[in-house]
């Protein structure tokens, strides 16, 4: 039989900081937001520039994709629900604390030296904490945190539940059609957008001039960098991996006919002048048990979970003293 234990919003924040090899940098205009607490609970306190830490790929993937009011609801929802799975960590964490619930120090270290090692280097490693706004002792304390939930958690609820093979596979058979990776594009951006300074046609004119420069072999990042207004352009202009469905029609239907190295041309949105080019492409594949079991048997647990832990969070919500500032 095998024990799980239920992942948390720390679980959350810890899985976008491994995945920002690909990921995209915070938008200046998040960067700059004056810290302010937005919601204590018990002696725990949340804070805009956490809750903007969590969102920080949402916001990036968002604004690259939505704008006006769709863009703004789209935020709304998920900071909202980022909230709310910050709450019941602050719930489970002050319990923690109220009950002494003790982590070592070295099985911190090891997690941490875990994440080090997804890293092609020091330097990569930093930069990725760079960009969430994070420092080392952030990482660590972040960590501790974590280990001191999950081990409360277990305690009281992941204790009473296993999970078998027999479910595992059962699980999977059952929900196979959900463990298919979709095709998908890796792609760069250059968005030139039209404002005060720039009107439409000397901004379409400046990215036939890019385009022109990328053909003759410029290089993308550099000129993603220097002139891109999109949201990702720190980060050379890179999006990560898109699927269908992702991006607006008028642009979907372009870049994935595309070949790995080539270019889109210039298109036009109401955004401004895109140019993307493609990176790298995944062909559609089911995902074997094999490449997934972590993930299924996460999802049994957690389907086994959930009422109990459910009704513990009432409890301590009930409990505890919450307020919006």
């Amino acid at each position: 039989m095998i024990k799980r234990k239920v992942l948390t919003a720390y679980s959350l924040q810890l899985t976008a900081l491994m995945a920002l090899v690909t990921a995209v940098n915070l938008n200046p205009g998040y960067c700059e937001v004056v810290d302010k607490i937005v919601v204590i609970v018990n002696n725990e306190i949340i804070t805009q520039r956490e809750i903007d830490r969590v969102l920080m790929p949402t916001y990036e993937q968002y604004r690259a994709l939505y704008y006006g009011d769709e863009l703004v609801k789209r935020l709304d929802e998920a900071r909202q629900k980022v909230i709310e799975q910050l709450i019941e960590d602050r719930l489970i964490l002050s319990e923690a604390k109220k009950l002494n619930i003790e982590i070592d120090e070295k099985d911190v270290e090891v997690r941490i030296d875990e994440i080090k090692k997804r890293f092609s280097s020091k330097e990569e490693f930093d930069q990725a904490l760079s960009n969430q706004g994070l420092t080392l002792k952030d990482l660590t304390m972040r960590y501790r945190e974590q280990m001191m939930t999950r081990r409360l958690i277990d305690q009281k609820v992941g204790s009473k539940v296993t999970v078998s093979p027999v479910e595992i596979n059962h699980y999977y058979e059952e929900h196979v059609n959900e463990y298919i990776q979709p095709e998908e594009t890796a792609l760069r951006n250059i968005l030139i957008r039209p404002k005060k300074d720039l009107s439409p046609e000397k901004a379409l004119d400046l990215a036939k001039e890019i385009l022109r420069r990328l053909q003759e072999g410029g290089d993308f990042a550099l000129l993603a960098k220097e002139y891109s207004g999109g949201p990702n352009a720190n980060e050379g202009g890179l999006m990560g991996y898109v699927k269908k469905g992702d991006l607006l029609p008028e642009i979907e239907n372009v870049v994935f006919n595309l070949k790995e190295g080539e270019l889109s041309g210039i298109i036009q949105t109401s955004l401004g002048y895109h140019i993307f080019k493609v990176e790298e492409k995944r062909e559609r594949k089911t995902l074997s048990l094999s490449e997934v079991r972590n993930d299924v048997e996460e999802a049994v647990f957690r389907e086994k979970v959930k009422d109990r832990l459910k009704g513990w969070l009432e409890v301590l919500r009930k409990n505890a003293y919450i307020a919006f500032k």
